[in-house]
């Protein structure tokens, strides 16, 4: 027969001062809880009267929570909460933005008021949470990507021009005020924005990149500043904010800045005169706080007296200048440049790396970079994919040596016809056009400019894109 286990012994009864110990340790531990959590918190009963109030929500409200409990809403605030209207409704709310302005304090948060109701269906309480929504964007860029990566060690060079440049942008690092980057297209523009929002005190904020170019005609205004709830067709019904927004406490990185229309200009200068953002279709401002740092691969001085770009807003993005010199003056960095290349991709795809034979060293020096350091970037790329057996092929490369210079007579004499600079440049655009058979982004490449700035000048000189039959 099989054995009988014995019962299971019978715990003691739990006494008066246990449970009573017990209580309050969960009591302990639901608060602790309560006021850590990284967003305010309030249970509030009918009529609005505060149950609960968490350290958070204090802080974002400036009330004292000794004073806070057992009081209304309406007694300690001088806006409207809004969480009352659910005690009649019924219906609570998730993530609606709130833009809260008083004289006390601004406050810019999502908020979610959830009802808890009988069985009856009346509302017995509301429990309402809030976050600021600085912090919202914070974690968005985090999770996106939006982080600057790049140092000042990241800038590879020896030559006295770039150091110069680095050695000013250290300094520029350490203050709040605007900077414009100046350089061709490659020179390392956005690596040197990143490097000053990593030097300065806004490191842990958020860095956001935009390409002014890039950006619709149509959603310019939209994507910078944001828009409000049904601003235009096909808008977020709740609204959105604006990269400048989305930037607030850190820095925002304007590339191509040359590029925006003027009366998006005119907005901009706006924003960095007031620090504050009008969203698309709204009349409430909305304070931001972010360093602007604008680029251009164009001679923005050249431009104003042109009346293609604001005065005002040059003067306003100009108050640090910073030049990055062009590769074809920096030539003892290329050696430098395509060593570094050389063995990032060499690591990445698993190829032994090797010091750069003469040849390869050879048709590095003789190419004149029309692309920068972008453009060194990508040939090297090339050249660890393309070599085979561990040897480094020169051919691969596909550069083309800088043409000789031509010599200029020392007398050109009296009767000489001089052409003007304007009347070069639609040559040279024309010849390159023709040359690529107008195809407009081989052309840009050809000359050493990005498409827009290219597309720009065809309109300055009314050339026209005539392709050729096939």
């Amino acid at each position: 027969m099989p054995t009988k286990r014995p019962p299971a012994p019978v715990p003691a009864a739990t006494s008066p001062d246990d449970l009573l110990e017990r209580q309050g340790q969960l009591i302990e531990e639901l608060q602790t809880l309560v006021n850590h959590v990284p967003y305010g918190l309030m249970v509030l009963e009918p009529g609005g009267v505060v149950r609960h109030l968490n350290a958070e929500a204090a802080r974002q409200l400036r009330l004292p929570r000794h004073l806070a409990q057992g009081r209304t809403l309406g007694s300690l605030l001088d806006f409207d909460t809004m969480v009352e209207q659910v005690f009649l409704t019924g219906e609570g709310y998730t993530d609606r933005e709130r833009v809260i302005s008083t004289p006390r304090f601004q406050l810019h948060v999502l908020d979610t008021a959830v009802p808890v109701k009988a069985a009856d269906g009346r509302v017995l309480s509301v429990v309402n949470t809030f976050r600021e929504i600085s912090g919202v964007h914070r974690l968005a860029d985090r999770l996106a990507g939006s982080q600057a990566r790049h140092t000042f060690d990241s800038m590879i060079g020896q030559s006295p021009a770039l150091r110069a440049t680095i050695a000013a942008a250290r300094k520029a690092a350490a203050g709040q005020a605007n900077v414009l980057l100046c350089g061709e297209s490659g020179t390392g523009k956005e690596v040197l924005a990143q490097a000053i929002h990593n030097a300065s005190a806004r490191r842990e904020g958020p860095f956001i990149a935009v390409n002014s170019a890039a950006l619709p005609r149509d959603l310019i205004e939209s994507e910078l500043f944001g828009h409000a709830p049904g601003a235009f067709t096909g808008a977020q019904r709740e609204g959105r904010p604006g990269k400048f927004e989305a930037a607030s406490g850190g820095t925002i990185f304007l590339d191509e800045v040359s590029e925006l229309p003027l009366d998006v200009q005119a907005k901009l200068l706006r924003v960095l005169q007031e620090r504050e953002v009008v969203r698309l279709g709204s009349t409430r401002a909305v304070r931001v706080d972010a360093r602007v740092v604008t680029a251009s691969n164009r001679d923005l001085h050249a431009m104003v007296a042109r009346k293609e770009f604001r005065e005002d807003l040059y003067y306003r993005c100009h108050v640090i200048a910073l030049t990055l010199p062009p590769l074809r003056e920096r030539p003892a960095d290329v050696a430098l440049l395509a060593t570094h290349f050389l063995a990032r991709y060499g690591a990445a795809l698993g190829k032994p790396v090797h010091a750069l034979p003469p040849a390869v060293l050879a048709a590095l020096l003789q190419h004149p970079w029309p692309g920068n350091v972008r453009e060194l970037e990508n040939a090297m790329e090339r050249l660890v994919n393309l070599s085979e057996g561990g040897t480094l092929d020169a051919s691969v490369l596909g550069l083309v040596p800088a043409p000789p210079v031509a010599q200029t007579p020392a007398d050109p004499g009296p009767n000489t016809e001089v052409r003007s600079l304007r009347a070069a440049e639609r040559e040279t655009i024309v010849h390159a056009l023709k040359a690529h058979r107008f195809n407009v982004t081989r052309a840009a490449q050809a000359l050493g400019i990005a498409k827009p700035t290219l597309y720009a000048k065809l309109r300055l000189h009314g050339i026209p894109l005539e392709r050729p039959l096939s």
